[in-house]
């Protein structure tokens, strides 16, 4: 890298985006820490969300990442030059040092991981955040065996949502959990690609009848009730996606939702459960105490780790581009992943941002 400074994308103290180049991380790093050269970021809702909707503000924002490091503590498993990824913290007070969306970022010793040679770089930068919420659904909210140890259920289980990088990633770690009757929404036109992943019942989520045809299958099927549902889509409106959900399903139901929803039946996964983080929701009269759940936190990073030993088999993460672009146009794809409007797959970034 030819210069100590480079373009980081910002949030404000007044949830404004804009790109700031003037951050040099190099004295900043904690003990436990690593400097990383970022070779990619990825994107997720969180990284606009979070300062607009949680109050985590002003940053550097973005979460996942994959680079090379440039100075690790002398006894961690990491040295000058390997090539890692992983995720950075969260909440209010979050150091811009963390931002993933800048070319030089601090990230902590557990938690990162190095690539193998199985796992293309640009793929392990968009992996840790949506892996390790589809495994806090999977493994921790609905208690589902480890993929290492799988059991034999039959009840059927429902994904809403499942083009979504969290459903996706459910989709296939409850697969490999030994659940036998997935059912899951999305467009037609993926229907086989998500029977390859695992799905055995796949219905249009923008049928009209989408709830009456889950039913009927769930009577067909003679396995009993739908267990536990994912709304994995975070769709909001008359009716939300979680409202479609827990229509389709019964009372005894255990709910999950990837965004914080009214119906208390419905628990929220989080990508970051080993550390106490807080957030400030507008309108909340002050901050909220997200609390640690550090065994939750070391049973979902198992969960990555088995997605990462068996990246491109029985795991993967079908659609990823890499986009070389300039900082502008960076916070402009980011509004477009943030309103739903960019599509299907997983996007990173590559660095040094233009």
């Amino acid at each position: 890298m030819s210069s100590r400074l480079s373009k980081a994308l910002y949030a404000t103290e007044d949830a404004k985006f804009v790109i700031r180049d003037d951050f040099d991380h190099h004295e900043s790093i904690a003990p436990n820490e690593m400097l990383i050269e970022t070779r990619y970021s990825g994107v997720n809702p969180a990284d606009t969300k979070h300062p607009t909707v949680l109050g985590i503000r002003p940053t550097v924002i973005g979460y996942d990442f994959a680079g090379r490091v440039l100075k690790a503590p002398p006894e961690s498993e990491f040295k000058e030059g390997d090539v890692v990824a992983g995720y950075t913290p969260s909440g209010m007070g979050r150091p811009v040092k963390y931002g993933a969306h800048q070319s030089l970022l601090a990230a902590p010793c557990d938690m990162a991981f190095k690539i193998p040679s199985n796992l293309p770089e640009a793929h392990a930068a968009a992996l840790t955040v949506v892996v390790m919420t589809a495994a806090d659904v999977v493994h921790n909210l609905f208690k589902f065996p480890m993929p290492t140890n799988p059991g034999d259920y039959t009840s059927p289980i429902l994904i809403w949502g499942a083009s979504s990088a969290v459903g996706l990633s459910a989709l296939q770690l409850a697969r490999a959990s030994g659940c036998k009757n997935i059912f899951i929404t999305a467009s037609p036109a993926r229907h086989d690609m998500f029977k390859s992943l695992g799905a055995t019942h796949t219905f249009d989520y923008s049928s009209a009848t989408v709830v009456e045809e889950i039913q009927a299958a769930v009577e067909a099927l003679g396995k009993g009730s739908i267990t536990h549902a994912l709304d994995a889509a975070g769709t909001v409106g008359e009716p939300s996606s979680a409202d479609l959900l827990a229509q389709s399903v019964s009372e005894s139901t255990v709910l999950s939702s990837v965004l914080l929803r009214p119906d208390r039946r419905f628990q929220m996964p989080v990508a970051l459960t080993k550390d106490v983080w807080r957030i400030h929701p507008p309108g909340a009269p002050g901050p909220i105490v997200i609390p640690a759940r550090p065994a939750d936190h070391w049973k979902a990073w198992s969960a990555l780790q088995w997605a990462i030993a068996n990246y491109g088999t029985t795991f993967k993460l079908p659609s990823v581009s890499v986009l070389d672009v300039t900082a502008e146009e960076a916070l402009a794809e980011l509004t477009g992943v943030e309103n739903g409007k960019r599509g299907f797959g997983k996007i990173v970034f590559q660095h040094p941002l233009k």
